[in-house]
């Protein structure tokens, strides 16, 4: 439990906090060492991730049983989100275009001895499934607090290779879910072109298509999260989650 956690951090002088917005979640505020080296890290007892990017996960509905897919999947950690929320019951399709990111996330699975998960390259993707996630590639700035190095990796002209690669992602998306799926778009950005603007998009090309408020599925602490009928999280408060934008979108 996150009791327990705090509990053996403490034991080795690690300070840990429980995070505001979201359950589930501890802070170390003052812990500047690596991640591996966190007691009951390499035992799988936890995860690490924005608290901002474990309030999106939810927003997809995950229920034991279902057949998900993470097209994104990138180093897996929504991937592992999913299986928790599904207790392991279902399946879950994790792919990237990535194959180092492939290893890497099965190394990940393998840690926190998961199950359930299936691995597998775009190509190799079949059927259909319950619900989509679409944690797209982005310009990455609504985490530049933590890597300040993203401000000298972008150009003129990202935004809109971006958001065209966001729209095509979101469309292959929509193909491979089943009747009365549920397809969550999310990026760790707050630029217009890469939130509104692509959701606008694909809304425009999908007659029939919606956008769910995400309120039924985020807890109470964190409704001052909900703009326009989408979750936002804004890097203000250090202790708070970076910039996370995510929008659920469904069939009529």
């Amino acid at each position: 439990t996150v009791i327990e956690l705090a509990g053996l951090l403490s034991q080795h002088g690690i300070k840990a906090i429980r995070a505001q917005s979201a359950p589930g979640v501890l802070l170390l505020p003052g812990y500047k060492g690596s991640v591996e080296l966190l007691p009951g890290y390499g035992e799988g007892l936890f995860q690490v991730q924005d608290q901002g990017a474990q309030l999106v996960t939810p927003l997809l509905d995950p229920l034991p049983g279902m057949r998900i897919l993470d097209l994104c999947a990138g180093l897996g950690g929504k991937t592992t989100h999913l299986v928790e929320l599904t207790r392991g019951e279902g399946e879950v399709v994790a792919s990237d275009v990535n194959r180092e990111r492939l290893a890497l996330l099965e190394s990940n699975l393998r840690r926190l001895g998961l199950g359930g998960v299936s691995v597998a390259a775009p190509r190799e993707i079949d059927g259909h499934f319950h619900r989509v996630l679409v944690d797209a590639p982005c310009s990455g700035l609504g985490v530049i607090r933590r890597h300040p190095e993203i401000k000298w990796n972008r150009k003129r002209g990202d935004l809109k290779e971006l958001s065209a690669l966001q729209l095509s992602l979101l469309d292959r998306a929509a193909g491979l879910l089943a009747p009365r799926g549920r397809l969550l778009y999310s990026t760790c950005s707050l630029e217009p072109e890469e939130t509104l603007a692509v959701v606008e998009g694909f809304l425009a090309t999908h007659k029939g298509w919606r956008i769910l408020s995400p309120k039924e599925w985020l807890p109470v602490t964190a409704m001052g999260l909900v703009r326009e009928n989408c979750f936002v999280t804004w890097p203000r408060d250090p202790l708070g989650p970076d910039g996370f934008f995510a929008a659920i979108l469904a069939p009529a």
